[in-house]
Formats: structure tokens, sequence, C-alpha cells
């Protein structure tokens, strides 16, 4: 069976903090990263103790470095050195050392020299019954392939001495992976598996600050993984990551990210060789596979007091109808086809704590599953609790998680699924019919996160509810840069782009400033006729965000549009993009509410991406409105 694992290295603060956040992530084998034995104020006996006492392996030492090939003086200096990490291995209770290629410049080439000396070390681990794991680094002077390492290995002919295989330096070298399926599986020592971002960048530095775990990057960890089952291995898979932004984090919430991105893995493998072996979630408790999501039930709004007016008065300007009043709480539904937005001005309620937090905002939204309760047994699964709220005699118990900044994310089955009445049935009491409007359905919705939390988010949606990811975009804001990288259902009717950026006034920084944390800045809605909607909102009191018009001399340039066409787009704020095989996309914003949200409203003919054209424009429109709003505060002050 496999067994998985994490380095100490992949984690930020004290030796003792990183083990025991390993262990509550249900890890029950861990690598010991040399460094935090150095930082670390005790004995390595002390070490052994405190992991035995958390139910933890220590796998493996990492990393005997600068070792093989090299010339004397230095080769019995090294000698000596590996003597002493075996003696150090036998207090850690720890079996296997790793050895990285030599990156030394002095280092020999020729596979003979290294192998002899690895052969010389396996023979001194024998003889304390320990074993030698032997790892080719993506910059190693002359050993930089598994394969290289493997032909060392072999020439060596040490039967405790084996082959750390690594991902992150197989694939950033393109090396290959279909070739690892015929290693013998009992001659791989260990095997480290990290993801990466696709950037362009030297093997080395993007090994030291932008490894990840598997899901959260854009390699083909799932093929490599696959090949490294069909040799038998059936050992340590041990997460080696080297990422700034981890070592900055909250120590559990990262060895949790681990946890879950290990699962993922093993559930890939499942699928892919329904007998191979992996480990239980930490729960014990088998998990599910993702339940299908189909759409979004409902977004709820926390509000009070005034603010409250002001949303109903922008909901109602976009056609949104009251449809309900709950029947025991302070709870209005406004409707629009099959939109439901919830506005929640309950006092005794999560919401209003989230309220007083954060001001108007959403504080939750629900998704409809076709099986919710498989969906919530796997939420549970991979470590969220579920969240039950106050009801009364006779209501809909809906259970939730937390989403991001412990928002909620309420599990509803879908209309297909129910076998009773519905959540607005039984706890709302209708206001009069729904009647249809030009909003037809909910486009997708954007998060803002704290750069430390981009990957966990990534990963989070990605785990739960099976979504998957498309690549990374980089787009300039006045004030800064903006990262956006979108998670979908694997239909496509949910999407989310999880937006995070640099620089102190940026837009998306400025929303977090004024809500208080991350949360959904922004919810676009799809319409069949923009042009008009936008006439009719306005003319109800609705505000657009207003575009600078060079914009649209340039899209006058750009695209063939009729003058007149182009003229009312300028009149009414509408942006505008074409793809490549003509589809065409229109999009207005709302005046941002509070500082806190907006809406979109999209129209799109055959058209499926963003218009991340027109991003910029609308940061630097953003930009301009939050200034000129200051700038009035400021002159009432005077």
């Amino acid at each position: 069976m496999l067994k998985w694992s994490i380095s100490t290295a992949s984690l930020g603060g004290t030796l003792e903090a990183k083990l025991m956040a390993v262990a509550k992530a249900g890890f029950r084998a861990v690598e010991l990263f040399e460094n935090d034995l150095t930082f670390f104020n005790g004995s390595p006996r002390d070490v052994r103790r405190m992991a035995e006492g958390l139910g933890l392996e220590i796998v493996a030492l990492q990393p005997l470095r600068d070792f093989e090939a090299m010339p004397e003086p230095q080769r019995a200096r090294n000698l000596e050195r590996a003597s002493r990490k075996l003696d150090l291995m036998d207090e850690l209770g720890t079996r296997l050392l790793c050895v990285c290629s030599n990156v030394a410049p002095e280092a020999l080439d020729g596979v003979e020299r290294a192998a002899a000396d690895l052969a010389l070390l396996a023979d001194r681990a024998q003889a304390r019954g320990l074993r030698i794991g032997y790892q080719a680094l993506a910059w190693g002077t002359h050993v930089r392939e598994w394969t290289q390492a493997w032909d060392i290995v072999r020439l060596a002919d040490r039967p405790n001495l084996g082959l750390v295989l690594d991902s992150f330096h197989t694939l950033v070298r393109n090396g290959p992976i279909e070739t690892i399926s015929s290693l013998p599986g009992d001659r791989i020592a260990l095997v480290q598996i990290a993801d990466a971002p696709a950037l362009v960048m030297d093997p080395m530095s993007l090994s030291r600050h932008h490894r990840c775990f598997p899901g959260q990057g854009d390699w083909p960890i799932e093929p490599f993984l696959e090949a490294v089952v069909r040799t038998g291995y059936s050992g340590p898979v041990s997460l080696v990551i080297f990422n700034d932004q981890f070592r900055g984090a909250s120590v559990s919430g990262i060895a949790l990210d681990g946890m879950r991105s290990l699962e993922l893995c093993g559930e890939a493998l499942r699928r892919a060789h329904p007998s191979v072996t992996v480990p239980a979630t930490p729960s014990g408790a088998p998990m599910p596979p993702p339940a299908q999501v189909r759409g979004i039930e409902f977004v709820e709004f926390a509000s009070g007091g005034k603010e409250a007016g002001r949303l109903a008065k922008l909901l109602e300007g976009l056609g949104f109808a009251r449809a309900g009043h709950h029947r025991s709480k302070d709870i209005d539904l406004y409707r629009q086809n099959d939109v439901n937005i919830v506005v929640n001005r309950e006092t005794d309620s999560f919401a209003h704590s989230f309220f007083l937090v954060h001001g108007t905002s959403v504080c939750a939204m629900a998704l409809r599953f076709d099986e919710p309760e498989r969906a919530l047994e796997r939420a549970n699964a991979l470590g969220s609790s579920t969240y039950y709220g106050r009801i009364g005699q006779g209501e809909t118990l809906i259970p939730a998680i937390a989403g991001i900044e412990n928002s909620l994310i309420y599990f509803v089955p879908a209309p297909g699924a129910r076998s009773g009445p519905s959540i607005w049935e039984r706890d709302f009491v209708p206001l009069g019919p729904t009647v249809p409007g030009p909003l037809t359905r909910i486009d997708h919705f954007s998060n803002v996160v704290r750069r430390g939390e981009f990957l966990t988010w990534l990963l989070f949606y990605k785990a739960m509810f099976g979504f998957v990811s498309e690549p990374q975009i980089e787009l300039a804001d006045p004030y800064g840069a903006l990262s956006s990288r979108v998670v979908r259902s694997r239909d496509g009717q949910i999407r989310i782009p999880l937006n995070v950026a640099e620089g102190g006034s940026t837009a998306a920084v400025s929303f977090m400033g004024a809500f208080g944390g991350a949360g959904i800045q922004q919810i676009a809605l799809e319409t069949a006729n923009l042009l008009d909607f936008v006439e009719r909102a306005r003319d109800r009191g609705v505000s657009f965000l207003d575009i600078p018009k060079n914009y649209y001399e340039d899209l006058g340039a750009r695209f063939d549009i009729p003058a007149p066409a182009l003229e009312r787009m300028r009149e009414l704020n509408v942006l505008y993009d074409r793809g490549q095989a003509g589809g065409e996309f229109f999009h207005a914003y709302t005046a941002t509410f509070e500082d806190r949200f907006f809406f979109e409203i999209v129209e799109r003919r055959n058209y499926d991406l963003f218009g991340a054209a027109n991003t910029p424009v609308r940061l630097a429109a953003q930009a301009n409105a939050r200034a000129a709003s200051s700038f009035e505060v400021l002159a009432r002050t005077l």
C-alpha cells in the first residue's frame, strides 16, 4: 500500500508546530528536512519521541548534499560527514537517507566514480540496517536526469541502495515519464512529488520559490504517479514543496492542503488502477466521488439598516422582484427567472455577525447537487465540518461548510433530486407571482483572495466539488497587477475566477480593505440583450461604471462596429469583445456598492470567455471612480 508523507521543508514555523500540524492533517509519515533538525532546540532523540507520540513515522532524512564523485581531500571528508548522518539516523529512528546529485563545480564526471562512492556509503549503511536513496537534481553538475541516477544505482549494485524519484526534477526538464513504469518497484527507495505553475524560469528558482501541491499547478502529476504505480512500488509518496507563500501561511492550513492534494492523487490512481491501495482519509471513512453540481440555488447577502434599503433598491433596479419573505426570520427573497438572491437582515444569525464584520456583502451561496448527502460526506472526509444554522419549527435544515473568509456554502438538492417541497415553498411566504425578467442566470462570480490563500482556494474547489481549473492569466491594474485563475464545474455551469492582486491600491486590495478580508467581489448575470437591459436599468436608477471615452475610439479602430451601434455602447458604458471564431461578448458593470461588490451584466453570442482584454479598462474605470469619491469626501470636509 502506498503511504502518504510530507517533508517538513513544505511548511513554515518551528519543527514542533510542523509535526503537530502534519499529524492533525492525517499524515502518518514525514520526511525530516535536515535544516529543521539543525534549528530544533533539542536532541534527535527528542524529535524521535515527539514524532512517535504524534503517531508519525520519520520515513527519511533529507538531504545529504554534494557527496559523490568529489576529489580528495573532499571525498574523505564527505565519507566522514556521511558516517555522522548514519549515526544521526539511528537516533532519529529513520532507516532512509536521501542523497541528491552533486551540484559542486569541482565534482568529477563519470558514473563509475559516483557509483563507487554510493556503493561505499551503502555498505556502511547496510552494517547498521539502513538504506540509501539517490536522487537526480535538475541542476546537478553532471547528474540531472533520473535515468542517469538509475544508471549509477544499477552500477553500484547494492541491495540497500535505491532510486529516489522526484516529479519536480523529472518534469522541470521534460524527463521521460512512461519509461518509469519499466523500473523494478523494489529498487525505488522513495517517491517525492511537487507540482508547479507553467512559468518560464530556470529550474532552481522555480524549485526554491514556486513549487506547489498537486492540483495547484500545471504539471502532469497523475501520469507520473500512474507510471510509478505500474512498477509495483508500494512505499511512501512524499510532498516536498519549497514555496515562499507556504512558509508564511498557517502551518495547519498548509498541512491540510497537502493531505487534500494527496487524496485527490489517490482518487485519480484508483480510477486508473482499481487494484491500487491508497491510504484511507484521516477520518477513516471512504471518500465518495464528487457529486454532480447542477448550478447555483441562491446567493445570500448579509445586510442591515439603511444599507439593506439601498441594496433592495439596486436589486429592484436590476429587475428583481421581492418574491417572498421568510416565515420566521427577517429575510427577503428577490427573484428573477431562475436567479434567487436572499437578503438577510435577521439580527440573531450568522448573517448578522458577518454583516457586523464585513458590512453589506455576500455571506453565503447555495449549490445544487444531484446527491447533496454524498457531496457533504465528501467535504467532511476532506476535513470540512458541517454547519447548521438556527431554524424554526417545520423549516428546512440546510447543511453548509465554510468557504472563503468563513462565508457559507450550502448544499441543496437539485430540482430533479428533491422529494418534497423546495426551501422556497417550505420556508417563505410568497408575496406575489414571479414576473419573468431579462436576467436568466448567474454567469459567474469572482472571489478576491489573499496572495497566501490563492492556491488553497484553488485546491478547495477542485477537491470538494470536482471542479477543474483553467490556465492562470496576468492582467494590469493602474496601481499594480492582477492574477486570475478560473475554477469551474465540469459542465461549465458554475465558473469562479479567483483573483489576487499585487499593489497597495489595486481594485482587489481596495476591496479587501473595505470588506475586511477576502470574499465575493463580483456577481455576473446573463441577459439576452444587454444594451436594452442597461437602458431600462439606468432609467430605474441603477448607476453603471463610467468607461473612459477613449476606449470606444480604440474599439472602433479594432472592430468593424457600425458607428450608431458604437455610439450607443459608448452612451451606455457597455464594453465589447470578439472571439477568434467570431463570437461576441457585451458586458457592463454597476457602480461599486460601498466599495465592496458590484454586478456585471453580460450578453454572450457564441462566446465562452470573460472579456479579459477589457479587464484593465474596467480596473482603470473603477480606480477613477474611487479617486473621484475620495475627492468628494475630502471636499466636503474642507
